[in-house]
């Protein structure tokens, strides 16, 4: 008896381990639908270099040109601070 009840539990440790594994997998965003992981670099650009914010729709961005580099801003807002003292803006991005 004590047997099948060690079995029993080492079955289920296994199954749980395994269960939960999958799920992490499927939630993990990773390439379950085909869709490449954004690389370090194209996350950096999704930040608004002068308020920090995240940059959903790079469509929808203010873009601004700076040392021949596009640079994504999330509004009008941010985009006049920065043509202001884009020097400050690069250096608060180079910090966060």
């Amino acid at each position: 008896m004590k047997r099948i009840g060690y079995l029993a539990g080492v079955a289920m440790v296994a199954l749980l381990s395994m269960a939960s594994y999958t799920v992490t997998k499927a939630f993990a965003g990773a390439d379950c639908c085909g869709a490449k992981q954004a690389s370090a670099a194209e996350k950096a650009e999704t930040k608004c270099v002068a308020c920090g914010k995240a940059i959903s729709n790079k469509d929808k961005a203010v873009k601004v040109e700076h040392e021949g580099k596009t640079v994504y801003l999330c509004c009008e807002g941010c985009a006049e601070k920065f043509k202001k003292n884009p020097g400050e803006c690069m250096r608060d991005k180079e910090q966060k």
